[in-house]
């Protein structure tokens, strides 16, 4: 019966505070960059957690144009994976890690002019989902945590836009918007960040390739 397996060792510590380094998720030389400069100052990678995001911009289609298109892909689906690829081989050596990818409730709902934005992230979350079959021989696990409607700055002017193009007030588009909720209310930052520590560690040991919706019941 092979032993049991840990995302980091028992004794592991962490830094005694952040490291912050600079790079390009569009940048594919960028992301080697970083993984090596986080393998030699760290040591070795056992969580990776990917937020970046790119084309949140609201155009239809029939409107838009294909250089903000490629520019989401470059960063939702081609930077993220390459940063995942990079940081699940270090992770073979361990053995073993933790990838958590952030995805949008945007993949369900499909808001109209959103469609750069959507696609991007559904991509990603299509190759993340394969990735977790490809990797689970080297105990590299990789899932997805999909927010909804989330308390924020861009919920904020979401809720704005609204209330401008139907005459309502912000807080009767903000309700409204809750309804459509089972639990009837908003989604906190707290909530995403506390998933992503849940599937980062040991106590998801054994879920991987899972995409776990945090969305209030949309």
């Amino acid at each position: 019966m092979p032993p049991a397996w840990t995302p980091w060792p028992l004794k592991w510590s962490p830094p005694p505070h952040p490291l912050p380094i600079a790079f390009d998720f569009a940048d594919l030389d960028s992301c080697q960059a970083l993984v090596e400069q986080v393998l030699d100052r760290l040591g070795r990678i056992d969580i990776l957690v990917n937020v970046a995001t790119a084309g949140g911009e609201t155009t239809a289609i029939v409107e838009g144009e294909w250089e903000s298109w490629r520019r989401a892909f470059e960063v939702n689906v081609i930077g993220t994976m390459e940063l995942s690829r990079l940081a699940a081989k270090a992770m073979t050596a361990n053995p073993g890690g933790s990838i958590v990818q952030v995805g949008t409730i945007g993949t369900r709902v499909l808001p109209p002019g959103r469609s750069r934005y959507t696609a991007t992230k559904s991509a990603m979350v299509t190759a993340s989902l394969t990735m977790a079959k490809e990797l689970g021989r080297s105990h590299v696990r990789v899932n997805v945590v999909t927010p909804g409607f989330t308390a924020g700055a861009p919920l904020n002017a979401m809720i704005d836009s609204i209330a401008i193009r139907t005459g309502e007030s912000a807080d009767e588009v903000s309700a409204r918007l809750a309804t459509g909720a089972s639990l009837r209310r908003h989604v906190d930052p707290t909530d995403v960040a506390e998933a992503v520590v849940f599937l980062a560690g040991p106590g998801a040991r054994n879920i991987t390739g899972v995409e776990l919706p945090v969305t209030a019941g949309r």
